[in-house]
């Protein structure tokens, strides 16, 4: 990196710091490409690749005031590992979860059992779809029962890809909390 690459960086940061949008969209064009291609080496999967990068986006933006950065590289590679282990320890939970129900349930009522599981859990993803704002919802229905891409949601609904992006990144979180939040209350 050469000495005028950092001040530029610094300016960045200060531009964002104060609400900058075309400081903020310099990062992500900057940074999103190399961040979405190591999030996609360690996690193997496009979507959660995405979804994670998306997600450290959102954040800068959401704590650009707060946020203390000295170096953006490395704090959003910093952020990055981070949010890779939270969805391997979410992952390893899941599996864990998934062997408690097979070793707690005889064979003879697996079969019925998982089937009722799985018809409790699509009604309990449907309520938390339910409880989101009406356009996260039509996005999210877009996007994942539809598999329609985010430039043709952006397109049909005359929003932003960006806008897209953070519908299904919100409604993914908050579904996620509400089936979390179900299971804790059983």
């Amino acid at each position: 990196m050469t000495h005028a690459e950092p001040e530029k960086s610094n300016d960045l940061l200060d531009r964002l710091k104060m609400g900058d949008k075309q400081a903020y969209e310099k990062i992500y064009f900057t940074y999103s490409n190399e961040l979405l291609l190591a999030a996609y080496k360690k996690t193997g999967d496009k979507v959660i690749a995405e979804e994670l990068v998306q997600n450290i986006f959102i954040s800068l933006w959401e704590k650009r005031q707060e946020a203390v950065i000295n170096n953006l590289q490395a704090y959003l590679f910093g952020a990055l590992k981070l949010s890779v282990i939270n969805h391997i320890r979410s992952l390893v939970m899941e599996n864990k979860y998934m062997e408690y129900q097979i070793l707690t349930y005889s064979e003879d009522h697996q079969d019925t059992t998982n089937l009722v599981d799985l018809h409790d859990l699509s009604s309990i993803i449907e309520e938390g779809i339910n409880s989101l704002p009406e356009k996260t919802q039509e996005v999210f229905r877009l996007s994942r029962y539809q598999h329609q891409s985010t430039k043709d949601i952006s397109a049909g609904l005359n929003i932003s890809e960006k806008a897209v992006e953070y519908h299904i990144t919100r409604s993914i979180k908050r579904i996620k909390e509400y089936i979390k939040n179900f299971y804790i209350f059983l």
